[in-house]
């Protein structure tokens, strides 16, 4: 390298001296150090110098020139960085670094002149926002993923105190089904009462009678399992059941995973008429 006999040598005398093969390297992060870019290219070979040049531009982005002791070293340098490794992940937005020989070194080792041209300005702030564009599309699709598996882990807590509510209600007291059942009259609202409703004109226990201290436990027991699914969240409903395990956080709105918008209604649960009041009153 420091032959002046080669005629396609046009360097200055102090860059003869120096030796080596020059690169230049681009497309670094403002705050990136000297220390940093010598020990990315010590990786591939004996590292003689690093300048690097600090960076006026809007955009951060800087640049820098590293010689290396030999043209082996500079070509595994070139074939293993160039485009592919970015140099502080904190800027990873700005995409990775470029790296080139240096302007007249292809030419004075004879290798293909195109081995020295980098991308235009224009087009090197193309593959910056490009870059920035898959960070923010990968950062966004690993946010939705994290909110996807936040949403499942709080619904399948939330099916598993279903199940235990569900398992539990035959063993409350009867006075407890009973008020758990004028609960969900007075507070679940016109639904409820509809199911309540439908459920008692079914005569499961031979009485058509809406008064729920009218029955027995098992048919109380029965019709709270029944609509445990769609009111297990109501705070009437649960505080029946009091030693429910905690649920996880809760995941954002627009996140239920399908399947838990509510128990279809079952068959014959609702009076003659829909939405009416009950009908008359029958006795035992």
């Amino acid at each position: 390298c420091r032959s002046r006999s080669n005629p396609n040598d046009r360097r200055p005398w102090i860059e003869r001296e120096k030796g080596g093969v020059k690169l230049f390297v681009g497309r670094l992060p403002r705050e990136c150090k000297q220390q940093v870019v010598r020990e990315c290219f010590e990786e591939f070979g004996e590292v003689l110098e690093v300048f690097v040049i600090a960076s006026q531009a809007a955009s951060g982005v800087g640049c820098a020139f590293v010689r290396m002791g030999s043209i082996e070293g500079a070509e595994l340098a070139i074939a293993d960085l160039h485009e592919q490794r970015v140099v502080m992940t904190e800027h990873r937005e700005l995409g990775p670094m470029q790296v080139a020989f240096a302007k007249g070194e292809a030419i004075r080792l004879g290798i293909d002149e195109k081995e020295e041209i980098l991308p235009s300005f224009r087009e090197a702030r193309q593959k910056v926002e490009e870059h920035k564009e898959k960070k923010h599309f990968f950062e966004a699709m690993s946010k939705q993923q994290e909110m996807h598996e936040q949403a499942m882990q709080y619904h399948q807590a939330m099916m598993q105190q279903t199940q235990m509510m569900a398992h539990q209600a035959p063993m409350l007291p009867k006075d407890e089904l009973v008020t758990l059942i004028k609960d969900g009259q007075r507070q679940g609202g016109q639904p409820f009462k509809q199911k309540w409703w439908g459920f008692c004109d079914q005569a499961w226990d031979g009485k058509r009678d809406y008064d729920p201290s009218h029955h027995p436990p098992e048919t109380l027991a029965q019709f709270v399992q029944m609509v445990t699914l769609e009111y297990s969240m109501e705070s009437w409903f649960r505080r029946r059941f009091p030693d429910l395990p905690d649920l996880p956080p809760a995941p954002p709105q627009g996140m239920s995973p399908p399947g838990m918008g509510g128990m279809p209604p079952h068959p014959g649960m609702f009076p003659p008429g829909g939405k009416g009041g009950p009908p008359m009153m029958m006795g035992h």
